[in-house]
């Protein structure tokens, strides 16, 4: 995931030239703004919500110095670094005191810029873990909390309080395996871990697919809860769930919707009805997977998808290779029981990866076989070889995405110019369009054109602007808005770069 920056500089060519460093570079920034002072800085920043401002200290307006008080008294959760002169050096330092991070002397160099970048990068994704660990840690006590209400265990009196907060309004669902080992299926009792851990994969990623708030509680080995949100369509998703995991792994399901919780009594009085209508009871496998191991296992999943989805987006195969290559190696570190867990864990990773960013067609059946073929293997090496054969069909159907993306690309690029060249338009803009890295999308299209992106918005531009000083009455500075151009004098600059000569003189010698 790319960090969002905030350029803040009232020198137009400075600015942009900061802006061109950056997006030239794969560092973990996307520019999502510039702005020429502080008072505009706030607007962007409250539009935009960037991870990181950086900003010149000398403005117009709201200088950086106060930019950075701002943002440090209304608590904004934003990283400041401040471009200052040497001379200045000594009054940004007092920003310190308002939360800055860093300084960069002008002029700076390409080579500190990206030191710096790079550096804040680290430190937001330092955070985003930090963010993720809690929040595993915030769903794994919701999870305690609400299977010590649903079968009445002892509960601090603070915990029953904000268990009866959690469920009030929520809808709930019982779902409970039929059996484990259906008889059209190949599984044993050793099965049992990497079902229980696709079963709840599947069903946390239908929530999260959706965009479904709740927990999801394991209650007893074969037995769970749903506690959805208000206003969810609980009977559909138990539907939903059902065919999901008929169709993936060949279990199939009891799903009971229980309807809405009007008080905490609800929870445990809905399963003891679901227990004493149940007239026959599935194999007794009595084992489970503990609940901080089964999270831990998702957890895990969603960082190997999150590995995958930044290697393809940094746009080069052999990136992919050595990320599938450490994964695999990582794998074979482990004893049996963990590394047949991570395989499956990176299987799921692969699928959910090639779905959303390689075009990939729903696959369902294929999962039930897999895990039927995995536990049958008896070693760490027939595990990570069997990983192995899976990570090259990843990396096939990746070459296979690629090359398809690649026959249009430069069409859908130059029909989008066309559209948008009057707007910022910039490289990372398009790039995030045609969901490519801008570090790829900048190589092919230099490639396929003989122009590099900039050089080739440029032309269109000048194009469009000949067209008007030629063919209008616009006043220069309307036609430099017309075109893209936010400053007419950059503009003049610009085209007098292109023709030798002004725009107004441009139009004299055209017409005459």
């Amino acid at each position: 995931m790319n960090g969002k920056l905030l350029l803040v500089e009232d020198q137009v060519y400075f600015r942009k030239g900061l802006r061109k460093m950056i997006e030239d570079q794969t560092i973990g920034w996307t520019v999502v703004g510039e702005a020429e002072n502080g008072e505009e800085a706030l607007e962007w920043i409250q539009a935009t919500q960037p991870n990181l401002v950086l900003t010149d200290i000398r403005m117009p307006g709201m200088d950086g110095i106060r930019l950075a008080e701002h943002l440090h008294r209304t608590e904004a959760q934003v990283e400041v670094i401040i471009l200052t002169g040497y001379e200045d050096f000594q009054y940004a330092q007092a920003a310190i005191r308002y939360g800055v991070v860093d300084f960069l002397l002008k002029p700076c160099n390409e080579q500190t810029l990206l030191e710096v970048l790079k550096k804040a990068y680290e430190r937001l994704k330092g955070v985003l873990r930090q963010q993720e660990e809690r929040e595993a840690d915030r769903k794994l006590k919701e999870e305690a909390l609400l299977r010590a209400l649903t079968l009445r265990l002892p509960m601090l009196s603070a915990e029953e309080r904000l268990a009866r907060e959690q469920v009030i309004g929520r809808q709930m669902l019982l779902v409970a395996v039929d059996d484990y080992f259906p008889k059209n299926r190949q599984y044993r009792e050793k099965d049992l871990g990497l079902l229980q851990f696709a079963l709840y994969n599947i069903i946390s990623e239908m929530m999260a697919r959706d965009d479904r708030k709740g927990a999801f509680v394991s209650l007893e080995f074969d037995r769970f809860s749903l506690f959805l949100e208000a206003g969810t369509d609980a009977e559909e998703f138990g539907r939903q769930c059902r065919e999901a995991l008929l169709d993936y792994i060949g279990i199939s399901l009891t799903v009971i919707a229980c309807g809405t919780i009007t008080s905490a009594e609800d929870p445990p009085a809905n399963y003891e009805r679901y227990l004493k209508a149940r007239s026959a009871y599935g194999p007794q496998w009595e084992w489970d997977a503990a609940p901080a191991e089964r999270m831990e296992s998702r957890a895990r999943s969603k960082e190997l998808e999150a590995q995958l989805t930044g290697a393809i987006l940094l746009g080069q195969v052999e990136n992919l290779e050595r990320v599938l290559s450490d994964m695999v190696e990582r794998l074979r570190q482990l004893p049996l029981a963990e590394a047949k867990m991570e395989a499956l864990a990176l299987t799921f990773a692969m699928h959910a990866t090639a779905k959303r960013q390689l075009d990939a067609p729903e696959e369902t059946g294929g999962f039930g076989e897999r895990i039927g073929n995995l536990q049958a293997l008896q070693s760490v090496q027939e595990t990570g070889a069997w990983i192995r054969s899976a990570a090259d069909g990843f990396l096939a159907r990746y070459e296979e995405w690629k090359a398809g993306k690649n026959d249009n690309l430069i069409d859908r690029t130059l029909e989008y110019i066309d559209k948008h060249y009057r707007e910022a338009c910039t490289l990372t803009e398009v790039a995030e369009h045609l969901h490519i890295s801008p570090t790829y999308f900048s190589k092919l299209f230099k490639k396929v054109t003989g122009d590099n992106f900039s050089a080739y918005l440029t032309k269109i531009r000048m194009q469009k602007a000949e067209l008007l000083l030629v063919n209008t009455d616009m006043k220069v500075f309307e036609i430099a808005a017309a075109v893209g151009y936010d400053d007419p004098n950059y503009f003049t600059n610009v085209f007098r770069m292109v023709h030798r000569m002004s725009p107004s003189d441009y139009r004299k010698k055209k017409k005459n």
